[in-house]
C-alpha cells in the first residue's frame, strides 16, 4: 500500500523554479515542487536525468544556479551542516565500504551530530538502548559485533539503514538505496522504512530507479526528463505508458497490482513482430 500521499499540512521542503549548470550544461531547469511532512515523495527518472542531482539541492550539498531550495523555510545550502544532520540524514545507492568497525560501531556512529568534541552525548536519549532497539528492529543481532568486512553488500546496506535510523532525523533522503540488492533485500529494505515512517512521522524522499518499488513505496512521483520535471502526482497519474514510452524509449505494458491496485510496469522486448 502506498504511503501518505500528498495531504500533508506543513511543507518540509519547497523547491521553487531550482536550476544548476554545470560547465555551461544545464542539469536541472526550472523545478518546482513541495513535500509535506510525513510523505514519502518518489524522484524517478531515466539515467542523467537529474535525480541526484536534485537531491544533493535538497540536502543542500550543492547550492542551485538558480531558483531556491527551501527546507523548512531556509534555503537548504545555508542550513549549518552538523545541526542539519540532527534531523535531516541521506542514505546513499553504495552499501558502507567495509571498514574495520563493527556493525554496532558503525550504527553507533550515527549518534555523531549530537556529540560534543570530546565525543560525549547531552540530553535525555539513552544511545546504548536506542542501538540495541536498533539492531533488534534490523535483525542484526547475530552480526552487530562481527567486523564490516565479513558483510555481504546486502547486509552492508542494512547497517547503513541502522547508522541514519541513530540519527533519529525528521527527513530522510534515499539516493537509490536498492540498486544493488536482489528483490528479497530490496522489498525488506523499503518495508522497514516504510514501518519506520509509519511510526515516527518520518518524512522520506527516495531517488529511485525501480518504479514498480516507486509506485508501491511512493505517495507521489516526480518523473524527470532531461532536468525537467514531466510528470508528477500519484503513481497513476505518472506511470502512464504512453508518458513512459516519451521518456524511457520504450514500450511498457502498465497493470494494476492485483494486491495495492498501484501500477506496475511489464516490459517487452523491442523486436516484437
Amino acid at each position: 500500500m502506498s504511503i501518505n500521499g500528498a495531504a500533508a499540512v506543513e511543507s518540509i521542503i519547497t523547491v521553487e523554479d531550482a536550476g544548476i549548470t554545470y560547465s555551461s550544461r544545464k542539469v536541472l531547469d526550472k523545478v518546482s515542487f513541495s513535500v509535506g511532512a510525513g510523505e514519502c515523495f518518489g524522484i524517478i527518472g531515466p539515467n542523467g536525468s537529474g535525480k541526484s542531482t536534485l537531491l544533493k539541492l535538497i540536502s543542500g550539498v550543492e547550492k542551485p544556479s538558480t531558483g531556491r531550495v527551501l527546507l523548512h523555510g531556509k534555503d537548504a545550502h545555508a542550513h549549518p551542516r552538523k545541526p542539519l544532520a540532527r534531523w535531516a540524514a541521506v542514505l546513499q545507492q553504495d552499501a558502507l565500504p567495509p571498514l574495520g568497525f563493527t556493525v554496532r560501531e558503525v550504527i553507533a556512529m550515527g549518534r555523531y551530530p549530537f556529540q560534543n568534541w570530546l565525543g560525549d552525548e547531552a540530553g535525555a536519549v539513552d544511545s546504548e538502548r536506542l542501538i540495541d532497539d536498533i539492531v533488534a528492529r534490523l535483525e542484526l543481532r547475530q552480526l552487530q559485533h562481527r567486523s564490516m568486512d565479513a558483510l555481504s553488500g546486502g547486509e552492508r546496506q542494512r547497517v547503513a539503514l541502522g547508522k541514519v535510523m541513530a540519527q533519529q532525523p525528521k527527513l530522510l533522503l534515499l539516493d537509490e538505496p536498492t540498486t544493488y540488492l536482489d528483490i528479497g533485500y530490496q522489498v525488506q529494505m523499503m518495508d522497514w522504512i516504510r514501518s519506520w515512517q509509519q511510526d515516527s512521522g518520518l518524512t522520506v524522499v527516495a531517488v529511485l530507479h525501480e518504479l514498480n518499488l516507486a509506485a508501491q513505496y511512493c505517495g507521489r512521483l516526480l518523473l524527470l526528463q532531461e532536468g525537467r520535471i514531466v510528470g508528477l502526482g500519484r503513481p497513476e497519474e505518472v506511470l502512464r505508458s504512453e508518458l513512459l514510452e516519451d521518456v524511457y524509449r520504450t514500450q511498457p505494458i502498465v497493470l494494476k497490482h492485483p494486491v495495492t491496485g498501484v501500477p506496475q510496469i511489464l516490459l517487452q522486448s523491442g523486436d516484437r513482430p
